[in-house]
This record gives structure tokens, C-alpha cells and sequence, in this order.
């Protein structure tokens, strides 16, 4: 099954009749009970207040769960994916030298800070578009900038008057998008990991996917919400800004943690897990899962819902699927708490 194709998979036999697997099932079932309970809450006035914690973690552990199991059977071949990306070598000494690398970028972003892991991304996107700069398009530079300027206008505007965001981040986030994109983008082409329908042209599939992305992370969305406590948001009083805000945090981080993380994790293990592309795609999600969370805080609160609850399954969701998919699945977990504080105001 090629990337981003279809969830419901046609049966054998005859007539072509479609066949519900049971992961689809699954799928169907769990979005069905977290989204109608968690919206049943919601309208209850369970929304930051810290009810019925048991019922909310297990609907949305449940519904993850299963959507990685979807991903899992549903998702593309990995054998076709090429065993060096970066042509690096696979021997002991080079493994033992990335295993290092990681576990001191996890302690730079969970003890220390996690401006350091951005600049550390920022040197290795240099580097890669130095290394391949022969690579580089004027579509990918074009679609960067558009990336970039489009978060800024939709969320970084509102986000910088108010102070929601520390302007440093914004300034920083404005500059590195593009380049994080156009380095996202050469690493997507050079692992075979995700896709970016943008850059291939199919800004209809783009959408498409997008919009996936959206529905499949109603309940998610709705699980932010009820976990959510954001007191002062008086300024969200406009009925756009539940709209244009996500997309800020949608279109930034799915680029940084999605298409340059995951996919630059997995090229540096896959040259040692010759023989099981997999484990190394899973190195790379639950790294990226990993410091997701902690980038959102330093708590084993974040590192659980921030990063296996949300970052684990939209790194799923753009490994087996594509970026487009991870946006839309992004933008709908922070959608729906922002229209509840529109709703609040």
C-alpha cells in the first residue's frame, strides 16, 4: 500500500466489496466512544477541572492505541527503504557514537533546556543543506517561506501582542522554519520516511490530507481540552482565532519534531538496523515523541500526555502517512481548546 492511500482497505473475493479489518474497526469503534464521551464532558463543564481522570486518560490512551495499531497495518512497505540514507557506516563504533548523541540531547532537553536541542537542530539543518545543496528547489524555498509566513500571520501576530509566546521563539521559529522545511523536505526524499505532498506538487492531495489529519484527532482535540487550564486568555475574542491560532503550532512544530526529527533520527540508526527498517522507524517516532514532550515542559506530566499522548501519534501519523496528515492532526488537538476559551470569553 503506497503512502498516504486510503485507511479502508478492499477486501478480497468477489464484487471488490470493501473488507473492515479489525484495526480499522478499532479505529472506528474508540473514535466513536472518545469523541461522543469526551464531548458529552466537555458540555458537562469538565474542562480543566480535573474530573473523571480514569474515564478521560483511558478514552484517549485507547483511542492512541489503536490508531497506532491502524498505522502499523495499514502503513506502506518498509523493506523498498534504502539502508544508508546519509551513507554513513554501520558498524559498532558508529552506533555506540549516535546512541550517545541521542541520550545527550534527551538530557539537553529534559534537564537543561530545550533551546538547546533547537539550536543543535538548526546547526545539523545548515549542514544538511550545505551537503545537498544541489538538492535544493526554488518550490521547496518558495513553499518554506510561505510555511513560515503563514504561521507567523495566522498565530505569531496575536501570540507576540499578547505575550503568549516568548518573542525570542517567535523570532527564532520566523527565521528557522524555511530552512527546517527545505532540510525537512531532502530528508524526506532521502530516507523514504513520510511524505510532503506539497513538494511533490499535489496540493489537492495536500488538503485532502489535511483534512484526515483533522477528523482522525477529533477526540485527541477534545481530550486537550478537557485536560486544558488556560487562565488570562481574554484576548481570544474573535471568531477567527480559534481558527487562525492552531495553525501556528500545527504548520512550526510538525516541521521541526516531524519532518527534520524523526526522519533525521532514522537516518542515523538505519545504517545499523540493516535488516529491520521498523525498529528504526520506531527509534525514530519515539525519540521524536520523547522530546516533543519534554519541550513542552520538563514533568513526567509532559513527557507522558504531551509526548506519548499527542507526539507519539502525529509522529505515527507523518512516518506512516505524510506531513500534511501531522498538520491537520496537530491544528485539531489545539483547535478545539482554543474555541473553548473563545467559548469562554
Amino acid at each position: 500500500m503506497s503512502r498516504g492511500s486510503s485507511d479502508v482497505e478492499a477486501g478480497g473475493g468477489s464484487g471488490g466489496a470493501v473488507r473492515f479489518e479489525p484495526h480499522l474497526v478499532a479505529v472506528i469503534v474508540t473514535w466513536l466512544a472518545a469523541t461522543g464521551t469526551l464531548a458529552v464532558m466537555l458540555w458537562m463543564g469538565v474542562g480543566g477541572t480535573g474530573r473523571f481522570p480514569a474515564a478521560r486518560h483511558a478514552l484517549h490512551f485507547a483511542y492512541v492505541a489503536a490508531l497506532l495499531w491502524s498505522f502499523v497495518r495499514s502503513g506502506p512497505p518498509l523493506g523498498e527503504l534504502p539502508p544508508s540514507p546519509l551513507g554513513l557506516p554501520a558498524n559498532g563504533r558508529w552506533w555506540r557514537g549516535v546512541a550517545v548523541g541521542m541520550a545527550l540531547v534527551l538530557c539537553l532537553t529534559g534537564l537543561l533546556d530545550a533551546g538547546l536541542f533547537l539550536l543543535l537542530l538548526a546547526a545539523a539543518t545548515i549542514v544538511i543543506l550545505v551537503a545537498w545543496r544541489r538538492m535544493v528547489t526554488v518550490r521547496a524555498v518558495g513553499l518554506g517561506f510561505a510555511a513560515s509566513a503563514l504561521a507567523f500571520v495566522a498565530g505569531g501576530i496575536a501570540f507576540w501582542r499578547f505575550g503568549f509566546v516568548g518573542k525570542p521563539v517567535l523570532v527564532f521559529m520566523l527565521i528557522a522554519v524555511p530552512p527546517m522545511f527545505v532540510a525537512g523536505g531532502l530528508l524526506v526524499a532521502r530516507t523514504g520516511v513520510g511524505a510532503v505532498r506539497v513538494l511533490e506538487g499535489r496540493y489537492g492531495a495536500a488538503l485532502r490530507s489535511f483534512l484526515l489529519g483533522c477528523v482522525l484527532f477529533v477526540p485527541l482535540g477534545l481530550a486537550n481540552a478537557a485536560d486544558s487550564v488556560r487562565p488570562g486568555l481574554t484576548w481570544v475574542d474573535k471568531w477567527w482565532h480559534p481558527i487562525a491560532l492552531p495553525l501556528w503550532s500545527g504548520i512550526v512544530e510538525e516541521v521541526v519534531f516531524r519532518t527534520v526529527v524523526v526522519c533525521l533520527c532514522y537516518a542515523l540508526v538505519r545504517p545499523v538496523l540493516k535488516r529491520s527498517p521498523a525498529s528504526a522507524i520506531v527509534l525514530a517516532v519515539l525519540f521524536s515523541a520523547v522530546v516533543f514532550g519534554l519541550g513542552h515542559g520538563r514533568t513526567w506530566g509532559n513527557l507522558l500526555f504531551a509526548g506519548m499522548g499527542y507526539g507519539l501519534p502525529m509522529a505515527a501519523v507523518f512516518a506512516q502517512r505524510d506531513w500534511e496528515r501531522a498538520v491537520g492532526a496537530h491544528y485539531m488537538v489545539n483547535m478545539i481548546p482554543w474555541v473553548m476559551a473563545f467559548l469562554a470569553t
